[in-house]
């Protein structure tokens, strides 16, 4: 790709977020941190002393307060720290300039909790001028603009990676800024659309019954969080006898809010033993018939480019309750389920003093 292959409504609108978020607080810190961060983690990840860095160091790393750009990462840090002398020997391996970038990675990417948006973090913070950070918010941001290159289906992670950040580099140079200031505008863009939302749960309508028993179901903090909430307790499921959520190599979390040019697919999952994936749609509220189309939609770009081999896609709803439009729709539409859930939030008396203090 050429600088002057870059399409300029999406340059247009990139140099529009890099003047308007100056006037943000919380991107200027993000800005001003760069010098600080560099400082403190560069020199650990430098060849010569990434194979012996102190897991200590490496876990702070993946604290927001601690690099100061990316939220998150400490999500996985227990699994990426489990066994230090393998993770050490990956990353010595991952940033080994002597070897292309696409050919390096595969060895960090078989660590355990080590996807895309932890990885090239830290290769971003080891060489600032030559890698870029993907992670979810440049994925969507390189998505929205039609900046995402396509790579062959079955591509490896570092060449997938290889591709995007090619893209990151043109318009680092395009936009005049570093790459660690390109990655605070794919934040900012994303912050911007947050606050422009208005897709907010519909509001409980008067007329609706108010449960009087101390069991009552509630709609707090679980259901704001579903999709956190699924897959953080996807072993607890029953769903997770027969499905696993979608991994793939670089990214261990691709099943979670999987990107796709048509919209995001809340969860997708694949079958144990069978060749069979699962598009599952989360819903906080009462879910009617127009769930159905935008589960087909998705189903059919599952199988149009990730299913092959005869493998079949299914569609599975889950919300609190659905109404009778969409169980008329899913009678003829028999490739896609339904299953309701609840949240339950109980208060019971605590134990006596007499019953605390028994041995």
């Amino acid at each position: 790709m050429t600088l002057l292959s870059l399409p300029e409504s999406a340059l247009g609108r990139l140099r529009a977020a890099k003047a308007a978020m100056l006037d943000r607080p919380d991107t200027l810190e993000i800005l001003e941190a760069k010098d600080e961060v560099l400082a403190r983690y560069r020199p650990a990840f430098q060849p010569e002393t990434i194979g012996t860095i102190d897991e200590d160091v490496l876990r702070s790393f993946l604290y927001f307060e601690n690099n100061r750009h990316w939220s998150g990462l400490n999500r996985q840090v227990n699994r990426v720290c489990a066994d230090m002398p393998t993770t050490r020997a990956a990353l010595t391996h991952l940033v080994d300039e002597t070897r292309p970038i696409a050919k390096r990675m595969q060895p960090v990417t078989d660590i355990k909790g080590m996807g895309k948006g932890i990885i090239t973090a830290i290769l971003h913070v080891a060489y600032p001028d030559r890698y870029g950070v993907w992670n979810n918010t440049s994925h969507d941001g390189l998505l929205e603009l039609g900046l995402l290159p396509q790579t062959p289906r079955g591509a490896s992670f570092g060449q997938r990676y290889a591709a995007v950040n090619e893209v990151l580099l043109h318009l680092a140079s395009a936009l005049d800024v570093d790459l660690w200031t390109l990655d605070a505008v794919w934040w900012f863009l994303h912050s911007d659309a947050e606050d422009d939302d208005t897709d907010q749960p519909a509001p409980i309508a008067a007329d609706t019954p108010t449960p009087t028993s101390n069991t009552k179901t509630t709609r707090f903090a679980l259901e704001r969080h579903l999709h956190d909430y699924m897959f953080d307790n996807w072993d607890m499921l029953d769903l997770a006898q027969e499905w696993d959520i979608y991994t793939r190599d670089g990214e261990p979390e691709a099943g979670y809010e999987f990107r796709t040019p048509i919209g995001r697919i809340d969860l997708l999952a694949k079958h144990k033993r069978e060749p069979r994936w699962l598009v599952i749609e989360l819903k906080r509220e009462k879910s009617s018939d127009a769930v159905v189309g935008q589960v087909l939609r998705y189903m059919g770009w599952v199988q149009k480019h990730l299913s092959e081999n005869g493998e079949t896609v299914e569609g599975l709803v889950v919300a609190t309750d659905g109404d009778p439009q969409l169980h008329y729709a899913l009678t003829v539409v028999p490739s896609v389920s339904f299953q309701s859930y609840e949240v339950e939030f109980r208060l019971k008396n605590g134990p006596s003093f007499e019953e605390f203090a028994k041995p």
